[in-house]
């Protein structure tokens, strides 16, 4: 199938998804509809809900069956996680739309940390779910670290913010490593620390020696082609991204694997 029937289907099977789980609390609580115009921007809706009788009746409805190109159509999906809904109604609803997305063949993730879920384009199937998937859950716990990461990710679908995904990414390693470590170091001053901290955490030492090269080579390239200049390349963003995670993602089991033990 080429994209636009692709993006047909998943829209039909998303908006499915959305009526069976949703249709009970937005045709019941009218202030989930202004909720949701003002998460997407939209004026109030001022009509009277005695009217209201079914989901398709409701502003939320009116406002996801408008667009017609993929990327605004996501947008408006993801902003009804930002609604009161109860947990396992938000669960239920990322259950389902995962479900719609691997029924379509959709190129797009729908992922799961703590308190949010978060639509991005989808890379490597292996390293989506091992590594980037698994970073947003394990990074809860680094907030400001989880903020630049999901950050990398929404800017990752939009072809002329290549160069803030590569900022958004060194600003979550850094704040990571930084609260990892206790300060408030640089990301390149911070070298040394998280070696030692490797060390402690009886991290092998080739391991070690692979992290100091790559972890140079990492801040080399972001000071010399991002930070202070725009030799970045295209094609290097989705490496930087993976790195990135793959950094945090070894760095978050040792200390899990050590406090295991």
């Amino acid at each position: 199938m080429d994209d636009g029937r692709r993006f047909d289907e998943f829209r039909s099977r998303a908006l499915h998804t959305v009526a069976n789980i949703l249709e009970s609390d937005l045709v019941e609580y009218e202030d989930l509809s202004n909720d949701y115009l003002r998460v997407i921007g939209k004026p109030p809706s001022f009509a009277s809900f005695a009217f209201v009788h079914s989901i398709s009746d409701t502003p939320v409805w009116k406002a996801l069956k408008d667009p017609d190109k993929l990327q605004e159509f996501i947008f408006r999906l993801e902003s009804l996680f930002h609604l009161p809904f109860a947990k396992k109604t938000l669960k239920q609803l990322g259950a389902g739309l995962k479900k719609d997305i691997t029924a379509s063949g959709i190129q797009i993730v729908l992922a799961h940390s703590k308190d949010s879920y978060l639509f991005y384009p989808k890379g490597a199937k292996l390293l989506d779910e091992r590594v980037v998937n698994a970073d947003l859950e394990w990074m809860s716990a680094y907030p400001s670290a989880l903020t630049a990461f999901e950050n990398a990710l929404v800017q990752s679908s939009d072809l002329a913010e290549q160069r803030e995904v590569l900022d958004s990414l060194r600003v979550s390693l850094e704040n990571f490593v930084r609260q990892l470590l206790g300060n408030r170091k640089s990301l390149e001053n911070n070298k040394e620390n998280l070696l030692k901290w490797m060390n402690d955490h009886e991290t092998n030492t080739e391991t070690r020696n692979m992290m100091r090269e790559l972890f140079q080579f990492y801040c080399n390239y972001q000071n010399n082609h991002v930070k202070h200049g725009d030799g970045w390349k295209s094609a290097e963003v989705d490496f930087i991204l993976y790195l990135t995670a793959t950094f945090i993602h070894l760095l978050v089991e040792l200390g899990s694997s050590t406090r295991d033990a």
